[in-house]
Protein backbone atom coordinates (compact mmCIF):
# COMPACT_ATOMS: atom_id res chain seq x y z
CA UNK A 1 0.00 0.00 0.00
CA UNK A 2 1.51 3.55 -0.73
CA UNK A 3 0.75 6.83 1.02
CA UNK A 4 -1.72 8.69 -0.64
CA UNK A 5 -1.42 12.96 -1.71
CA UNK A 6 -3.40 13.52 1.27
CA UNK A 7 -1.59 12.04 3.51
CA UNK A 8 1.50 13.97 2.83
CA UNK A 9 0.05 16.39 5.58
CA UNK A 10 0.22 14.66 8.83
CA UNK A 11 3.52 13.15 7.52
CA UNK A 12 5.42 16.09 7.69
CA UNK A 13 3.38 18.30 10.10
CA UNK A 14 5.22 16.53 12.85
CA UNK A 15 8.62 18.27 12.08
CA UNK A 16 7.74 22.10 12.73
CA UNK A 17 5.73 20.52 15.96
CA UNK A 18 8.89 19.00 17.28
CA UNK A 19 11.47 21.44 15.81
CA UNK A 20 10.02 24.52 17.38
CA UNK A 21 9.74 23.51 21.58
CA UNK A 22 13.36 21.82 20.39
CA UNK A 23 14.38 24.89 19.36
CA UNK A 24 12.63 26.84 22.31
CA UNK A 25 13.78 24.66 25.00
CA UNK A 26 17.86 24.84 23.75
CA UNK A 27 17.72 28.61 23.79
CA UNK A 28 15.46 28.78 26.86
CA UNK A 29 17.77 26.33 28.84
CA UNK A 30 21.06 27.92 26.82
CA UNK A 31 20.30 31.01 28.17
CA UNK A 32 19.56 30.13 31.84
CA UNK A 33 22.85 28.12 32.01
CA UNK A 34 25.10 30.12 30.29
CA UNK A 35 25.74 26.74 27.57
CA UNK A 36 26.69 28.54 24.43
CA UNK A 37 26.30 25.20 22.28
CA UNK A 38 22.42 24.93 23.43
CA UNK A 39 22.32 28.33 22.30
CA UNK A 40 23.89 27.21 19.02
CA UNK A 41 21.33 24.41 19.00
CA UNK A 42 18.13 26.65 19.15
CA UNK A 43 19.91 28.72 16.41
CA UNK A 44 20.34 25.75 14.18
CA UNK A 45 16.84 24.29 14.71
CA UNK A 46 14.61 27.30 14.47
CA UNK A 47 15.32 27.89 10.88
CA UNK A 48 14.46 24.05 10.34
CA UNK A 49 11.26 24.25 12.29
CA UNK A 50 10.22 27.47 9.53
CA UNK A 51 11.23 24.92 6.67
CA UNK A 52 9.30 22.38 8.05
CA UNK A 53 6.40 24.99 8.69
CA UNK A 54 6.79 25.46 4.69
CA UNK A 55 6.98 21.79 3.71
CA UNK A 56 3.45 21.03 5.66
CA UNK A 57 1.58 23.97 4.81
CA UNK A 58 2.05 23.55 0.85
CA UNK A 59 1.30 19.70 1.83
CA UNK A 60 -1.85 21.14 4.04
CA UNK A 61 -3.13 22.94 0.46
CA UNK A 62 -2.85 19.84 -1.32
CA UNK A 63 -4.54 18.05 0.93
CA UNK A 64 -7.41 20.67 1.28
CA UNK A 65 -8.59 19.94 -1.95
CA UNK A 66 -8.46 16.00 -1.63
CA UNK A 67 -10.78 15.67 1.17
CA UNK A 68 -14.20 16.30 2.02
CA UNK A 69 -14.37 18.04 5.13
CA UNK A 70 -17.99 18.35 5.62
CA UNK A 71 -19.43 19.58 9.15
CA UNK A 72 -15.84 20.41 9.71
CA UNK A 73 -15.51 22.55 7.17
CA UNK A 74 -15.09 25.73 9.10
CA UNK A 75 -12.55 24.04 11.28
CA UNK A 76 -10.66 23.66 8.00
CA UNK A 77 -10.50 27.02 6.99
CA UNK A 78 -9.74 28.00 10.75
CA UNK A 79 -6.63 25.34 10.80
CA UNK A 80 -5.23 26.58 7.56
CA UNK A 81 -5.50 30.36 7.96
CA UNK A 82 -4.29 29.99 11.68
CA UNK A 83 -1.76 28.18 10.61
CA UNK A 84 -0.68 30.66 8.01
CA UNK A 85 -0.07 33.05 10.80
CA UNK A 86 2.09 30.61 12.39
CA UNK A 87 4.32 30.49 9.13
CA UNK A 88 4.98 33.99 9.09
CA UNK A 89 5.34 34.37 12.70
CA UNK A 90 8.01 31.36 12.83
CA UNK A 91 9.32 32.66 9.28
CA UNK A 92 10.02 36.32 11.27
CA UNK A 93 11.36 34.60 14.49
CA UNK A 94 13.93 32.11 12.34
CA UNK A 95 15.17 35.39 10.80
CA UNK A 96 15.45 37.24 14.25
CA UNK A 97 17.44 34.09 15.69
CA UNK A 98 19.65 34.01 13.22
CA UNK A 99 20.99 37.74 13.27
CA UNK A 100 21.90 37.18 17.28
CA UNK A 101 24.18 34.55 18.92
CA UNK A 102 22.18 34.74 22.35
CA UNK A 103 17.98 34.70 22.34
CA UNK A 104 16.37 37.49 24.03
CA UNK A 105 13.82 37.74 26.30
CA UNK A 106 11.05 38.71 24.00
CA UNK A 107 12.38 36.30 21.47
CA UNK A 108 11.53 33.51 23.96
CA UNK A 109 8.66 35.09 24.69
CA UNK A 110 7.60 35.31 20.92
CA UNK A 111 8.59 31.72 20.90
CA UNK A 112 6.74 30.38 23.93
CA UNK A 113 3.15 32.33 22.06
CA UNK A 114 3.86 30.49 18.42
CA UNK A 115 4.37 26.87 20.42
CA UNK A 116 0.73 27.53 21.77
CA UNK A 117 -0.75 28.72 18.67
CA UNK A 118 1.14 25.58 16.75
CA UNK A 119 -0.55 23.18 19.82
CA UNK A 120 -3.68 24.77 18.88
CA UNK A 121 -3.35 24.66 15.37
CA UNK A 122 -2.77 21.06 15.55
CA UNK A 123 -5.46 20.26 18.12
CA UNK A 124 -8.08 21.31 15.44
CA UNK A 125 -5.99 19.38 12.58
CA UNK A 126 -6.67 16.39 14.96
CA UNK A 127 -10.34 17.63 15.67
CA UNK A 128 -11.16 17.29 11.87
CA UNK A 129 -9.29 13.47 11.75
CA UNK A 130 -10.44 11.98 15.13
CA UNK A 131 -14.06 13.66 15.47
CA UNK A 132 -14.79 14.50 12.16
CA UNK A 133 -13.14 11.77 9.86
CA UNK A 134 -11.37 13.98 7.62
CA UNK A 135 -9.57 12.51 5.20
CA UNK A 136 -10.05 8.81 6.49
CA UNK A 137 -11.08 6.02 4.61
CA UNK A 138 -13.97 5.25 4.72
CA UNK A 139 -15.39 7.28 6.80
CA UNK A 140 -15.46 10.28 5.17
CA UNK A 141 -15.19 10.84 1.26
CA UNK A 142 -11.78 11.29 0.12
CA UNK A 143 -11.80 12.23 -3.54
CA UNK A 144 -9.89 9.03 -4.70
CA UNK A 145 -9.26 10.46 -7.66
CA UNK A 146 -7.65 13.84 -6.53
CA UNK A 147 -5.40 11.61 -3.67
CA UNK A 148 -3.92 8.67 -5.81
CA UNK A 149 -1.50 7.00 -4.32
CA UNK A 150 1.90 7.89 -4.68
CA UNK A 151 3.99 5.28 -7.09
CA UNK A 152 7.93 6.41 -8.31
CA UNK A 153 6.73 5.44 -11.93
CA UNK A 154 3.77 8.03 -11.75
CA UNK A 155 5.83 10.91 -9.97
CA UNK A 156 5.08 13.71 -12.80
CA UNK A 157 1.43 13.09 -12.45
CA UNK A 158 1.12 13.26 -8.97
CA UNK A 159 3.69 16.41 -9.11
CA UNK A 160 1.58 18.05 -11.25
CA UNK A 161 -1.46 17.44 -9.36
CA UNK A 162 -0.15 18.39 -6.14
CA UNK A 163 0.22 21.73 -8.07
CA UNK A 164 -2.74 21.98 -9.26
CA UNK A 165 -4.67 21.22 -5.46
CA UNK A 166 -2.36 23.71 -4.26
CA UNK A 167 -3.15 26.68 -7.20
CA UNK A 168 -6.83 25.74 -6.21
CA UNK A 169 -6.22 25.58 -1.99
CA UNK A 170 -4.34 29.20 -2.61
CA UNK A 171 -8.02 30.23 -4.81
CA UNK A 172 -10.17 28.91 -2.12
CA UNK A 173 -8.16 30.37 0.94
CA UNK A 174 -8.39 33.73 -0.94
CA UNK A 175 -11.94 33.61 -1.55
CA UNK A 176 -12.60 32.63 2.26
CA UNK A 177 -10.73 35.75 3.32
CA UNK A 178 -12.43 37.57 1.06
CA UNK A 179 -15.51 36.35 2.56
CA UNK A 180 -14.32 37.42 5.78
CA UNK A 181 -14.01 33.70 7.00
CA UNK A 182 -10.70 34.13 8.80
CA UNK A 183 -11.68 31.72 11.83
CA UNK A 184 -14.66 30.62 11.16
CA UNK A 185 -14.48 28.15 14.02
CA UNK A 186 -14.12 30.33 16.73
CA UNK A 187 -17.19 32.06 16.40
CA UNK A 188 -19.09 31.40 19.42
CA UNK A 189 -22.54 30.53 18.67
Amino acid sequence: MAIRLHELHPTLAHFPLALLPVAFFADLFGRLRGRRRLMEIGKFLMPAAAIGGVATAAAGLVAQEAVEAGDAHDILITHRNLNAGMLVAVGALALLRARRSEPGAGYLLATAGAIAGMAYTAYLGGLMVYRHGVGVLPARGVREQESPEIHYGHMSETARLAADHAGHAAKHAVQHLRAGKIAPALHVQ
